[in-house]
């Protein structure tokens, strides 16, 4: 018996937007739950879904990270700081620069430059450098796909080059070739919907209707190849509305520490990580954020119970998270607020994420990490110990 698991991500289809549309794909996947996310973005959330591990085992979890002592691969990156900043901070310059970035520095995985300041670029690391839907994509521990290599068994993993369009295309050509026991398709045209305009918008609805008609396309075609078609759609978070932008930065410039001597700070949409280079350093950083009422210090045990605490501290040794629909504008990944966030606790109703299917889910599946279980189990092969599997 021929036996396909056809895995749909369509990136920020949370609980909560579900919720409001249970139109979509009502009959074709009427098996449906929420499912617990992990605190970041999807430089950490994918990487989860595909391996069952956490951002603290499989070591991604924000796209940046400070290097200690120099070492950069973005070195050469402080000629770029020369150039007029109203220029570089268009986003149409900032696209084609990332390009450039990408090429010269050999990365292979996920890149952009966002609006990371030139100046500081040179204390960073990228965490992605390999593409994650390939074998050995991962930092540490393997993926479905290493899985399948070793086993020389074939798949299906989209073009992250590619837009929506592009994707779905490919995955009918591979589809009709009928010789992969696993498809996996991550679709993003939802989400940049709502980073721009927000989750109430009408649009939503023509989006999700647009991939109802295209998921029931998919599965015409693997059914004309394939006995059995196990359908799993998800996402890997949910999306907030933002109602306040708030620049942090300029807090804590206010304490008068020096970047780069006293303290180095990464400013995520909704999370400031800062590594503090001497004790004044800390003490007045403690000081300020502890009782910021935009947002609160993540303990270091908080981090562990969400899987991202890092003993060495490669992605900050203080983690200041955002309240919900509070957004850090102007930060390093955007100079101003936008409709729509991801990024907040996973507690939030909005943070939830979703997966609906055709075939019975597990009780206990529950949270994001246990896709990956459902991928093995597709695929007939069993999941290495320790892995999160429903």
């Amino acid at each position: 018996m021929k036996t396909l698991g056809l895995f749909v991500f369509i990136d920020a289809l949370g609980w909560e937007v579900l919720r409001r549309h249970p139109e979509f794909l009502a009959d074709l996947a009427p098996e449906r739950k929420p499912l617990e996310t992990i605190l970041g973005y999807s430089s950490a959330c994918d990487p989860s879904i595909i391996s069952g591990l956490t951002p603290s085992q499989h070591k991604l979890w924000s796209s940046y990270y400070y290097l200690p002592g120099g070492g950069s691969p973005f070195a050469w990156t402080r000629l770029l700081g020369f150039l007029p900043a109203p220029v570089t901070s268009r986003a149409r310059v900032r696209h084609y620069l990332s390009k450039l970035v990408r090429k010269v520095c050999g990365i292979r995985g996920y890149f952009q430059l966002y609006n990371v300041p030139f100046r500081l670029l040179p204390l960073f690391h990228y965490a992605e450098w390999k593409r994650i839907w390939e074998p050995g994509g991962l930092p540490q521990g393997t993926s479905i796909f290493d899985m399948l290599s070793a086993a020389g068994r074939s798949w299906y993993a989209h073009d992250s080059g590619k837009n929506d369009e592009g994707k779905l295309a490919d995955l009918h050509l591979a589809l009709e070739r009928g010789e992969i026991p696993l498809a996996y398709i991550s679709l993003g045209k939802l989400d940049a919907l709502m980073h721009a305009e927000g989750t109430q918008t009408p649009k939503v609805g023509e989006v999700l209707s647009w991939y109802d008609a295209r998921i029931r396309e998919l599965m015409e075609s693997a059914r004309r190849t394939y006995d059995d078609v196990q359908l799993y759609v998800f996402t890997d978070h949910g999306m907030h509305d933002i109602h306040t932008g708030y620049d942090l930065q300029k807090d804590v410039a206010s304490l008068g520490l020096r970047f780069g001597t006293d303290y180095v700070a990464f400013y995520d949409s909704t999370m400031g990580r800062f590594w503090s280079l001497n004790a004044n350093a800390k003490t007045q950083l403690e000081s300020l954020l502890s009782s910021h009422p935009m947002g609160r210090i993540l303990p270091d045990e908080e981090l562990r119970s969400l899987g991202v605490y890092f003993a060495d501290a490669q992605y900050g040794d203080m983690v200041f998270l955002m309240n919900s629909g509070v957004q850090i504008a102007p930060s390093f990944m955007g100079r101003k607020a936008i409709a729509g966030m991801h990024g907040f606790h996973p507690s939030d109703p909005d943070s939830k994420a979703m997966i609906c299917s055709n075939c019975p889910l597990p009780p206990s599946l529950a949270r994001i990490e246990q896709i990956f279980g459902l991928m093995c189990q597709t695929v007939a092969m069993p999941p290495p110990p320790g892995r999160a599997v429903p």
